[in-house]
């Protein structure tokens, strides 16, 4: 045995005709292709005439259908065919008028006959007769069930006829001799020739060839057998060996398993020289994987007894190889080094064992064509052509090598619209980027036409085309530009569709869409509608499809939900100064019942603090946006010089009053005791007070995510007022302003920058000192670096630190994605704030500073924050240059 491709060959076998008649297959096909040749120089005609309906009047039509049928049928065969529409007044069908009508019509057969349908059953009865031959008329007959059966009964009435009139013969029988292993089925399945059928020896040439194909055989031979009624076709073959062995030879780079892992043939397998040769395609793969290109992979095969072969792969690994240089030729208006810049594929640099420069991906390198051609076009140079690269492989390195053609340079001219004009020429032309005396760009125009559009398609109309015209000025080099604007017919939503919700209700999917059934189409409020949902955090994934609906102007709107998980076990800790040891545990429901609710259990234990929490919330009271909620803790804090225990509810509204933006107002009612005073500390009293306060909150939240954005802003400001009115005994206003902006920076860079400030008006009395609703910075939420109360007001008059009265924060931050697919991100950040006393105005020249990194992650537990800080200023509590990690889960700012 040996590789190289196996012949099939086709034997003849002459028998005694006593015993049963087979008559060699060669001589066959000779006879055959004798008798095809012959009637191709002197073609047969058939005359077909109109056929009898012996049925319902509503089936008349298949008088004439049944011939075309018959005549496709001939045609396909190799005749000429002749549709008599009408049979000459005086002439019958009798044995006498036959050849008179045949001479008439110039055709050498004349086909015609009758169908009958008797309740479900048709039969159809055709006769045939022969212009020139003195024998009678031949009868043919086929049967069907029903008038969907009736092409099948036409076909089988054709091909009886057309064995008689091309004299050839039936298909008997098919059958497979001499396999043991390969399953006969798995052979005759692929076969064209079917018993039943008109023998064709093109058709069987053909199945030869497939045989030889599947790739199992040494030799496969074809003989018939005369019968009867036509002839048996008998396939002969000589199966290839079974694979005894595999073996590796000359693998250096991997090990054995790793090859054969990858390699299809396996022991015990039948030899296919067509999976051999794909085996070695895929190690070869596997080998330019790490770059060895001028690697050599071949195989020989052993034969052994009882039919059986041994394989064994040889390989020449070479030398691992990495592109050396990039070579460009043609390019004149560009540098070598611009064109790198737009590719994918690099030469190798000096870190290319970290960095995979110099590899050579040729998917990537086909990619690189269509970025350097597409880099030309954006810069006006539309005839510009990139040839597909040339690879040189040398003995230690590659060379790609790019000829290009550059063509002319062009800028725009005039920018023009036609057509369907909805809105004014000069909204469209705001919307639009391309401009004139602006250099010509590919990517500019396609984002123009996908801009308008959107406007279009925002106005209800779905389908509009917009095509732009392209007029080139070859002698002033420049490029004219009309958008020609085709509306089409508006279009209407008709039905919302929602799939994949197995834990979410319906309604709490359709109060966050912003369409309606039978509402005009509008992408902008779909867009908004897919941004709505994904803003609840219920789900993995929003899909959004349409499809056509009853009528040509209705489409149906289908959104798959992929749900996650909104139950989440969170936990953070870490020590601080004012707390020590301090941990958290909190359970988050966010989709209660897929309700929609909201349910918190939260512990917050410390060194000097303990904190129990119950909160609940209904984002939908009544089925309108009217969230209601409320919060239930109870919170013993141990102060630098007291003690302060206070148990607590706060009752909830908020409602939505345009897109993004919520008022919100909260009641507080809180019981704490002040105890363990220290007696040089004379500003409080110890005893038991009751604080009553109500804030109001007005707030824009525009994120695309509530942890990690990219984009989207957050600004809300809020008024607390306690006491007076209220009642209690603890008096006071405060007032906080927050901002947030979220933006894309580059690629996947995004940027943040945010601030807070704060005021508070303490009217209490003078025995009553509320330092706890007093203003610090520091920590993870604040200025990172810093601890808990590092930035404070200073000492008070008994030398007691103390909070502020106003404070400013400001951050800014980096975010990048470090592992995307399991939503891992990297920040860079600096932060900067300070608080102030009452007596002290707010100033911006000595704010405290740091800078830090950190990462984030939202885990299936929740958003998890690690960040690491470092201090750029002195406070009482800390000096610059120090440091400190922080460790929360939450969410940021």
């Amino acid at each position: 045995m040996n590789d190289k491709p196996y012949n099939h060959q086709v034997e003849t076998d002459t028998m005694n005709t006593g015993i049963f008649k087979r008559t060699a297959f060669m001589a066959m096909l000779f006879v055959v292709f004798f008798s095809v040749t012959v009637s191709a120089k002197d073609k047969i005609t058939i005359g077909i005439l109109p056929f009898a309906v012996h049925a319902d009047k509503t089936l008349d039509k298949l008088e004439k259908s049944i011939p075309r049928m018959l005549s496709e049928k001939f045609q396909a065969d190799g005749a000429e065919t002749v549709l008599i529409e009408k049979v000459p007044e005086g002439i019958d069908l009798g044995y006498n008028k036959i050849k008179e009508l045949g001479i008439q019509y110039g055709v050498d057969h004349l086909v015609w006959g009758s169908l009958f349908m008797v309740g479900g059953r048709l039969s159809i009865d055709a006769r045939l007769a022969a212009t020139f031959d003195a024998r009678l008329p031949a009868a043919y007959f086929a049967e069907a069930e029903g008038l969907e059966n009736l092409f099948s009964a036409v076909n089988r009435l054709s091909s009886e006829i057309s064995s008689v009139i091309f004299k050839r013969q039936f298909i008997t029988g098919v059958k497979l001799e001499g396999n043991r292993r390969i399953e006969s089925d798995a052979v005759l399945r692929i076969l064209a020739v079917k018993p039943g059928e008109i023998f064709n020896p093109a058709t069987l040439s053909d199945d030869l060839k497939k045989i030889y194909k599947m790739g199992y055989f040494d030799d496969v031979r074809v003989e018939s057998d005369e019968q009867d009624k036509g002839i048996e076709l008998i396939f002969t073959v000589v199966e290839k060996p079974s694979v005894r062995k595999l073996k590796i030879k000359g693998n250096r780079v991997y090990e054995e398993k790793e090859i054969t892992d990858v390699i299809r043939t396996s022991t015990g397998s039948i030899l296919n020289i067509f999976k051999l040769d794909a085996d070695v395609a895929r190690v070869k793969a596997l080998y330019t994987e790490k770059n060895y290109h001028n690697c050599d992979i071949r195989y020989q095969t052993t034969p052994l007894d009882n039919n059986q072969a041994d394989i064994e792969f040889i390989i020449d690994e070479g030398n691992k190889l990495r592109i050396e240089s990039l070579v460009f030729e043609g390019n004149s208006f560009f540098s070598d080094k611009q064109l790198k810049k737009e590719m994918k594929t690099k030469e190798k640099g000096f870190f290319f064992w970290v960095t995979s420069s110099g590899d050579l991906d040729q998917n990537e390198l086909d990619q690189d064509v269509f970025r350097l051609e597409s880099y030309y076009k954006d810069q006006g140079f539309v005839d510009a052509r990139v040839s597909d690269p040339e690879i040189v492989y040398g003995k230690e390195s590659i060379s790609v090598n790019f000829k290009i053609d550059e063509g002319v340079q062009y800028r725009i001219g005039t920018v023009d619209f036609k057509g369907d004009l909805i809105v004014p020429v000069e909204t469209l032309t705001t919307e639009i980027k391309s401009r004139g005396t602006e250099l010509y760009s590919r990517k500019q125009l396609r984002s123009d036409v996908i801009s308008l559009t959107d406007i279009y398609a925002d106005k209800g109309y779905a389908n509009a085309e917009v095509s732009p015209l392209i007029g080139r000025d070859m002698e002033k080099k420049i490029v004219n530009i009309t958008f020609n604007l085709d509306k089409k017919s508006p279009v209407y939503f008709e039905r919302i569709l929602i799939s994949g919700n197995t834990k979410t209700r319906d309604k709490v999917i359709r109060r966050q869409i912003k369409v309606y059934e039978q509402e005009l189409y509008s992408m902008s409020k779909l867009q908004d509608s897919v941004k709505n949902l994904r803003r609840t955090d219920y789900f993995e994934n929003v899909e959004v499809t349409t499809s056509k609906g009853s009528k040509p102007d209705r489409l149906d709107v289908h959104m798959n939900i992929t749900e996650k998980p909104t139950g989440t076990f969170s936990f953070g800790g870490g020590y601080s100064s004012e707390d020590s040891m301090f941990g958290m545990v909190s359970v988050t429901e966010r989709n209660l019942f897929g309700k929609g609710q909201v349910a918190t259990v939260r512990a917050e234990i410390s060194g000097s603090s303990t904190k129990y929490t119950l909160s609940f919330t209904e984002p939908w009271l009544f089925d309108i946006p009217l969230s209601a909620g409320f919060d239930l803790y109870n919170w013993d804090k141990e102060y630098d010089y007291y003690d302060k225990d206070s148990k607590g509810v706060a009752l909830r509204l908020g409602y939505m009053i345009f897109d993004f933006t919520s008022i919100g107002i909260k009641y507080a009612f809180e019981d704490f005791t002040i105890s363990d005073v220290d007696t040089d500390y004379t500003s409080v009293d110890a005893g038991t007070y009751v604080t009553s306060s109500l804030t109001t909150t007005l707030k824009y939240d525009s994120r695309n995510k509530s942890f990690n954005a990219t984009e989207g802003m957050l600004h809300s400001i809020s008024m607390e007022y306690a006491g007076r009115f209220l009642g209690g005994e603890i008096d006071f206003t405060k007032y906080i302003a927050e901002s947030g902006v979220h933006f894309p920076i580059f690629s996947k860079l995004t940027g943040l920058v945010h601030g807070k400030t704060g005021f508070l008006d303490d009217q209490s009395s003078d025995d009553i000192d509320i330092d706890y609703e007093k203003f610090y910075l520091g920590g993870i939420n604040s200025i990172r670096g810093y601890d808990w109360q590092d930035i404070n007001a200073g000492e008070n008059s008994e030398g007691n630190i103390e909070g502020g009265v106003k404070f400013v924060q400001f951050n800014f931050e980096l975010n990048f994605p470090l592992l995307e697919d399991v939503g891992l991100a990297g920040v860079l950040f600096y932060d900067s704030g300070d608080v102030f006393a009452s007596d002290e105005d707010i100033t911006f020249n000595d704010l405290k500073s740091s800078y830090g990194a950190g990462i984030r992650w939202y885990s299936p537990m929740g958003p998890i924050r690690i960040e690491y800080g470092i201090t750029l200023d002195d406070t009482d509590e800390s000096s610059a240059g120090d440091s400190r990690w922080e460790f929360s889960m939450g969410s940021s700012f």
